[in-house]
């Protein structure tokens, strides 16, 4: 091959590299940062996490989150739960207070108080307690205005009711 052909010949197409996946943006059920609590894992005491929670184990005591806490469902708690978010598949026995939402899955077994302005509950799931929805104070806070006392009424066409005393000179 003369070097005249070899400068005319076309170039080979260029292959070009697939781009990466896109990295899914983190959101509430989703979230990068988790911790996860296995479920060979027992806590007994007060937790808190300033990013996402699962628990597969064990937990007594108190569980206090920034953003979600998620319940798998062979999670076990007996806790007061207060968080951002909460997603329950498992069983938990205590109260829950979500700042925006509360999911209960088919799965879950929930015997406490829910508190929250979001609330989804699917079919299967079992709840025993009392359920708060919306950002007031709860139901036993608000209380009816006492009455006034009714003023009383006079008898005898505005006379006193009590005998009229005589007077006796001497």
């Amino acid at each position: 091959m003369a070097l005249k052909d070899f400068m005319n010949r076309p170039e080979p197409a260029r292959v070009e590299p697939a781009p990466p996946p896109a990295v899914p943006k983190p959101s509430a059920q989703s979230p990068l940062h988790t911790t996860y609590l296995g479920a060979s894992i027992t806590v007994t005491g007060e937790l808190h996490c300033g990013e996402s929670l699962r628990i597969d184990g064990r937990v007594k005591g108190e569980i206090h989150g920034d953003q979600l806490i998620t319940i798998g469902d062979k999670g076990v708690v007996h806790a007061a739960i207060e968080s951002d978010t909460v997603v329950i598949a498992g069983e938990v026995k205590g109260d829950i207070k979500a700042r925006r939402k509360i999911t209960l899955e088919s799965t879950a077994r929930v015997i406490g108080d829910l508190s929250t302005p979001g609330i989804v509950i699917q079919e299967g799931a079992r709840l025993e307690g009392r359920i708060v929805i919306g950002g007031g104070p709860p139901p036993e806070a608000v209380q009816p205005e006492k009455e006034k006392p009714k003023p009383r009424e006079k008898s005898n066409g505005g006379a006193s009711a009590l005998p009229p005393v005589i007077a006796s000179g001497a």
